[in-house]
């Protein structure tokens, strides 16, 4: 009889070892109770088994687990309240914080008023222990009852039970904790996806006003390039009636000379052709600028010539580059055919030169920029130099990064090397990489494939 108690004792200490291994292991209050469970039943009969918890200060509680040959299971998310301690045994061991054991035959001899007290069916034998935290607070209460006569626990049972209860505590503080700061952390992460996803809003609006300002100042750019050929052509036109209605007068008065008409013929060759270059020139422009525009607002694939399309967007910037002693040149082959996003080339282009005449180019700086592209196999090698300032490997680790500017206070947005990002690396589907140093100018190596569609397709 001795070996067989100490057999049990030795269970009953791996058991108790086994569970405070598990409950800093275990981020599941359920599943360390099912552990529990199993492992009472090696040291007793443990067919019927509740853990009670309380759920708030006013007496809720919720049966988070729940094993019983009898009553039917309630639902672990429901939140009973406990209105008194008469209402049942677990409330009074909860609201007591004091454990309880009862028989149906002694304890309600001696206590008749406890006829039907319970919630469930009247059990043979039931014990249920307080679970206490270590303010000696209720954290809710575990229990086992038994149906049959023929299993009663006994007073070794019911020490057993009660120091099991009380590592099941120890184990339900901690876990209780955790799955707390589990909480609060999902909490966090929920609240920063949701300010995460306004900023990305807000953050992808600042592109789109700043994509509409590059377009307002390259409109404002090109509105003030075309007065100038418009100017000639209206003087050489004021010019030209000038000229005719002297011719006419000299011609009423029976005046005119051979000479004066190959003169007055000369003039008219000359307006004529000065108004037809400048007059080619604004058509040239606005031809540019109708491209530029509507691929920088259009989000469609289509095929271009990517030689004559850059000559295209830098004909758009001249109003920008006009008045600077800084020479752009273009080195790209001409069977180059695209099939993508031309306004995506035109917006990295015209920020890369922007980027270039704002911070490479300060105060009239004379200096070149050179733009490479060569094709190499499917993909497109796509090389932008210029000889400016440069700049130092702080600012460069930074120059992606939306909102960074050193030009804050002088209208910089900090969105133009940020916004040429995400256009290779999306719209174009490519890489983009740079290289700087003060006083060494500045360099982008971009890769992105011939062709979209195709990839798309292959995709």
């Amino acid at each position: 009889m001795e070996a067989s108690r100490l057999n049990r004792l030795e269970t009953v200490q791996a058991m108790l070892l086994e569970l405070g291994q598990m409950s800093t292991t275990c981020s599941d209050i359920t599943e360390f109770i099912r552990a529990v469970h199993r492992s009472l039943g090696r040291i007793m009969y443990a067919a019927n088994f509740y853990v009670a918890l309380k759920e708030n200060d006013e007496g809720g509680v919720r049966f988070v687990y729940f094993v019983d040959e009898v009553d039917d299971t309630p639902d672990p998310d429901q939140v009973i309240t406990l209105a008194s301690s008469d209402q049942s045994p677990t409330a009074w061991v909860i609201l007591n914080r004091k454990n309880l054991v009862m028989t149906a035959e002694e304890d309600l001899a001696a206590h008749p008023e406890r006829e039907g007290w319970g919630m469930g069916s009247t059990a043979e034998h039931w014990m249920g222990c307080a679970l206490l935290d270590q303010q000696h607070q209720a954290l809710g209460a575990i229990v086992i009852q038994s149906y049959s006569p023929e299993h009663t626990f006994s007073d070794e049972d019911q020490a057993l039970f009660a120091l099991l209860a009380n590592h099941v505590s120890n184990a339900l503080q901690s876990l209780q904790s955790m799955d707390r700061l589990e909480k609060a952390v999902h909490e966090r992460t929920a609240m920063l996806e949701q300010k995460n996803v306004a900023l990305q809003e807000a953050q992808s609006e600042l592109v789109r006003q700043e994509k509409l300002a590059s377009l307002g100042r390259l409109v404002a750019g090109v509105a003030h390039e075309i007065n100038t050929p418009l100017g000639i052509c209206v003087t050489a036109t004021s010019h030209l009636v000038q000229e005719l209605k002297l011719t006419r007068e000299e011609l009423a008065a029976g005046a005119m000379t051979q000479e004066s008409l190959e003169s007055f013929l000369d003039i008219v060759d000359q307006s004529l052709r000065i108004m037809t270059t400048n007059t080619q020139r604004a058509a040239a422009l606005v031809r540019s600028f109708k491209q530029v525009a509507v691929d920088q607002s259009s989000d469609d694939i289509r095929n271009f010539n990517l030689r004559t399309y850059l000559h295209e967007v830098l004909l758009s910037l001249q109003p920008k580059l006009k008045g600077r002693p800084v020479k752009v040149e273009i080195d790209c082959p001409a069977e180059i055919l695209m099939e993508s996003f031309p306004g995506a080339v035109s917006q990295v282009v015209t920020n890369m030169v922007m980027n270039s005449l704002v911070h490479g180019f300060e105060d009239e700086r004379p200096g070149a920029i050179t733009i490479r592209a060569a094709l190499d196999d499917e993909m497109v090698v796509f090389d932008y130099a210029d000889d400016g300032a440069g700049m130092d490997a702080d600012t460069l680790a930074k120059l992606f990064d939306p909102f960074f500017t050193t030009r804050r206070g002088s209208g910089g947005s900090g969105l133009g090397a940020h916004i040429l990002f995400n256009l290779v690396t999306g719209s174009l589907g490519g890489t983009v990489k740079v290289e700087s140093a003060p006083g060494q100018g500045l360099a982008y190596h971009l890769r992105f494939p011939r062709s979209r569609r195709q990839e798309r397709r292959a995709a």
